[in-house]
């Protein structure tokens, strides 16, 4: 993706949005992203795809093993 990155004063930009008379800062850093068009498919979760990644059996079995490894 890519992105824009600049070093802006802040007068510039009160015209494009709001920033607080209390801002403490002269410049600012702006980065900016594209928007997804509206036209993109939003990928949906699907939960059967993650099904079973993480049924472990023997857990006390596998723990053991894994301590073991540090130790030899």
């Amino acid at each position: 993706m890519q992105a824009i990155r600049q070093i802006v004063e802040t007068k510039k930009l009160k015209d494009l949005i709001d920033i607080p008379d209390d801002f403490s800062s002269e410049t600012v850093e702006i980065i900016v992203f594209p928007m997804p068009s509206a036209d993109a498919e939003k990928k949906q979760l699907n939960p059967e795809q993650f099904f079973g990644i993480s049924h472990l059996e023997h857990i006390d079995q596998l723990l053991k093993s894994m301590r073991d490894e540090w130790e030899h």
